[in-house]
Formats: structure tokens, sequence, C-alpha cells
């Protein structure tokens, strides 16, 4: 791309699309709405808002495909789909890297410049609805906000704190990054120079070392907060976790960087806090972090210093790969923000690998049962695109609805994840697969379970476990010894015949459901082979699925 003929014809579109997006009163709190709000009582109610029962937040990422100019057509794509479900916060999310696709911001910029270099119709629509709610008086967040008051909803304006997906969505490259690429931290070749499980590619990551990025942000945050009935803001930093240059070679950040960053959040806290006492009733802080002190402090998140500072209100736990397993992980989180009374919520996203759990609603229950189980105060969840009703939004936010419920209960298994190199340094994930398996000695692998599958079953029905392990590099004649819990299990073979070249194979053990307990179990395997006593074998995936039956069918036949 020729930045020098494309800049000035950027410009003239930016200021085109200024005058067209121009709605400098329409979203914003009309001041008669106001109430009065004394300083010294703000902490209180701070503390009380934050504290409200939330069963499932839900992350509306605002990039819709939208056929339509009104409202009803913005909110019947995914919003109304949420509407009398367990969801009580809607996260809205309304743009990242300083373009936003999903409400009129006065700082950054709108959709518009740049929608010729976009990926399909779909950003043409997105920008077309907006010059459509704009001459109506509103804009998309403006709308959800007005639409989940109405219907006892909350709601968080979500921003994404570093979104590199403009390295190849380039529509979303804003004339911000274009016209200082020393705000950013590589170049457009770098996108095809590395692969993407290289942070390098991520070219247009905003670098926080800059003093006029961060500069940037506060102000972006102030904009929102001043002019739109929010309920509370989310600092993304999961999307994407990754602001200091150290990063991008496998390195921890530095203290000073920390510092940073510590500095913007109090900063961002203080404008919430001003504009709480304008407006009369608090503005939430919420903040999406990696699952441990040390993944945080590694990209530059000093998550003790935001507690202790009083800097975050609601915490959101967890990443975007590692679904299954994060138990003990998950459980510290928690622990460490109630003791300051701030509570955690644990994010759930597709579970993955996506092949085998991603449209099987088995394994978002266990997933969010584990997330109940081991002390989250509700489900956060991510990328799901609810353009019809979906029953998750009605079951993952209550341990009751849960209970009974077939289950796959799986450890996560990394190695078969394509992980996006931005997320590197922030994944955490305990106990997880794979693991090497020999003669002779037993290896352990540690699977969560978050619930007493026996003494949930329901009335009338019984209920069943299969054991489900996949180990590569096995052969004709090799087997293995298994024990649950410490309780030898019979293996009666694979499911496909095993051949004289090494290859994967899956096997199914049945065993008795009175071996799970709730908590840690422990699966133990060892080889036995034919083959020379060096032999290794890999464990790279393991389940157990949990089936409720009717009892009187079974004993029927």
């Amino acid at each position: 791309m020729n930045l020098k003929k494309i800049l000035p014809n950027a410009i003239l579109l930016a200021i085109i699309c200024a005058i067209c997006f121009s709605a400098p009163n329409a979203p914003a709190m009309a001041a008669g709405e106001r109430t009065k709000l004394e300083k010294k009582d703000l902490k209180k109610l701070r503390k009380q808002a934050a504290n409200r029962a939330r069963r499932i937040v839900y992350n509306d990422d605002g990039c819709h495909a939208v056929k339509g100019t009104t409202a009803e057509d913005w909110l019947a794509c995914r919003v109304k789909q949420v509407t009398n479900t367990q969801v009580d916060t809607i996260s809205y999310c309304t743009g990242g890297g300083g373009v936003f696709w999903s409400h009129q911001a006065k700082v950054g910029e709108v959709l518009g410049a740049w929608v010729e270099e976009g990926h399909g119709e779909y950003v043409k629509q997105m920008r077309d609805i907006l010059i459509a709610l704009n001459k109506q008086g509103t804009d998309p967040l403006g709308v959800v906000i007005d639409y989940a008051h109405k219907n006892n909803m909350e709601v968080l304006w979500s921003y994404r704190m570093n979104n590199p997906e403009c390295s190849f969505a380039t529509w979303a490259l804003s004339t911000r990054k274009r016209e200082h690429p020393e705000y950013i931290m590589g170049t457009k070749d770098d996108w095809k120079k590395y692969p993407h499980s290289n942070p390098k590619a991520w070219y247009t990551l905003s670098d926080y070392e800059r003093p006029e990025v961060r500069d940037h942000i506060v102000n972006i945050f102030e904009d929102v907060c001043r002019r739109y009935d929010i309920d509370g803001i989310e600092l993304d930093f999961i999307r994407h976790p990754l602001f200091f240059r150290p990063n991008l070679e496998g390195k921890p950040v530095e203290p000073r960087h920390v510092a940073m960053m510590t500095d913007m959040v109090r900063r961002i806290r203080a404008v919430t806090e001003r504009e709480s006492i304008k407006r009369g009733h608090p503005i939430l802080v919420s903040i999406r972090v990696p699952l441990s002190v040390k993944s945080c402090m590694d990209i530059g998140l000093d998550i003790r210093a935001f507690l202790e500072e009083d800097l975050m209100d609601i915490m959101i736990a967890g990443q975007d790969y590692i679904q299954m397993s994060v138990a003990s992980s998950l459980q510290d989180m928690v622990e460490l923000g109630h003791k300051y009374q701030v509570p955690v919520y644990a994010l759930l996203v597709p579970p993955k690998p996506y092949d085998r759990y991603r449209h099987d609603n088995r394994a978002w229950w266990a997933a969010a049962m584990n997330r109940w189980y081991w002390g989250a105060d509700g489900i956060y969840l991510f990328n799901l695109f609810p353009t019809e009703p979906d029953e998750r939004f009605s079951q993952l936010g209550s341990v009751e609805s849960l209970k009974g419920r077939d289950k796959i209960y799986a450890i996560d298994n990394p190695a078969q994840e394509d992980v996006l190199g931005t997320f590197k340094m922030a994944m955490v994930g305990p106990n997880r697969l794979p693991i090497t398996v020999e003669p002779n000695k037993y290896a352990t692998a540690k699977l969560p379970v978050g619930e007493d599958i026996v003494a949930n079953t329901p009335a009338g029905k019984t209920v069943s476990t299969l054991l489900r392990l996949r180990l590569a590099s096995m052969v004709q004649g090799d087997t293995f010894e298994v024990k649950f819990n410490g309780r030898p299990l019979t293996v009666t073979g694979p499911v496909n015949p095993l051949s004289a070249t090494p290859s994967s194979a899956w096997f199914h053990v049945k065993f008795d459901p009175k071996l799970v307990k709730a908590g840690y179990n422990a699966i133990s395997l060892q080889l036995v082979t034919k083959r020379p006593a060096s032999t290794r074998v890999v464990l790279d995936a393991l389940d157990v699925v949990v089936t409720y039956f009717d009892a009187a069918a079974k004993n029927a036949k």
C-alpha cells in the first residue's frame, strides 16, 4: 500500500465521515436525568452495585452484519435473543484499535473512511446502519443501553485494549495508526513475514510505552463515560494481551512498563469517579485479565495494585484458550478478588478443539459447572453470536439448571489449538496435556469435575460414565493399564484396530460412576508393549462422558 497516495484521500474521507457521523447529543444522558451523588457515598454505592447478582455476563462484540436501518433491526440481530434468559449484564464492545463500528465516537474514529478495504458486505452494512441511526438521533450503543435498561439488564461498555485484528482487517485500521507508525509495533510487511503464531506478525499492536497511546486510551474512556448512560466500563486486556515490546520476544515486561499501565488504570478510574458524581450513580470498572497474577505481571498488569488501590470493581478471569481445565488457577483468582470484596467472573468461550467440543453442549455444561464449583461469581460468555435463540444463555448461569445434564469433562491440550502469537504470554493452564506415557511407570493426568455426578442424578434416572483417551504412536500389540482415582479399569482395546505403523488411537473405557469425585480426579496410565522399554507414547486427549438416562428403560433391557 502506498500511503503517500492514499493519505490525502484518507484525510478527505475522514472529514466527510466526521460530518456525516456527527451526533453530539443524541446518545448522551440529558442533564435532567442526572441525580446528585455525594463523593463520600460513592464507594459504598460502587461496592453494592459491583456485588449484585449476575448469572451471565454476555460480551457482544458489536460487529454485526445487519441488513436494515432501524434500532429494531440492530436489536434483532443478537441482543433480543438474550432477553428473558440468565443474562443479567451485557458487556457491549463497540470497537477496538481506535476505530468504532457501533457508537458515534468523539475520540477515536467512527467506521467509514476505510470501508472499501472491507472483508465483505457486512462492513458496509455496519457503516450504513450507523449513518441511518445517526439521522434518527441515536447509535447502536445508545440503542442497546436503552433496550437493556428497559429489560432489567445492566450494560458495561467494553473496549478491546489492544486489538491488532486490523493487521488483516484493514477496514478497521485507523487513520491515527496509518499516520503515526511510531504508535504501533511493526510494519505491514510483518503480516506476511511471520506466521500468525508469532506475535510479531500482528504489526498493528499499539505500543503502550508511548505516552500518546496511553493518553488516547484514557480520552476514549472519558468520551464514553461523559456521553452514555452506561452502568460500567470494561478494560478488556485479553483482546489482545500484548502491550509492550518485550512480549514480542517472549520476555516479561519491565517494572517501568507495569508502572505505566497502573498509572493509566488510575487515570481511567479517576474518570469514572468524576463522571459517577456528575451523573448520580456509579460507573463500575470491570477488568478482563489472565488467569494468574504472574501472567498479569508478565504483560504489564499489576492486578494486586488494582485491587489494593480500589481501581477495579469486577474481575473477569480467563483467556481465549484452555477452557476445560481452569480449576486451580481460577480458584486462586477468585480467592484474590474476594479478599478485596471484588466479584470474579469466569470467562467461557467456545471450548477447543473446535471439532470435538465447540458444537457439543455437553462440553459447555461441564466447563460451566467447573467454574461454579471453583468459586466463580458468574459466567462471562465471549464469542457467542446468538442470531437465533440459544439454550446456553438459559442454562449456563446456574448450578441448578446444570445439574442432571449430560456432560463432557475434559483436559485441555493447547498443542491442538492454533494459538495466535498475541495470546502466548497470557496463557495459563496447569495440569494440561500432552503427557508422555511409558512402560513400567505410571503417568498421571488430573481431571477436574465440578460436581458429584451421582448425587446430581435426577429422580428416575441413572448415570453412566465413559473414559475416552487418545494415545499417539501406538502400534499393533500395544495397550495400556489405567487407574481412575487408584482403581484399575478394564481396557478392552482401541476403537479402531492398530497396525504396524505408529498412529493415534482412541480407547473407550466404561467404568463405575461412583469412582468420580467432585474436585480433581487422578487418571494414571502406563504403557504395555512388546517394544523396547525405552518406547514412549503420548496421551494427547482425555475426557469423561457423563450420561443420564431413564432407569426404567435400562431395567427393561
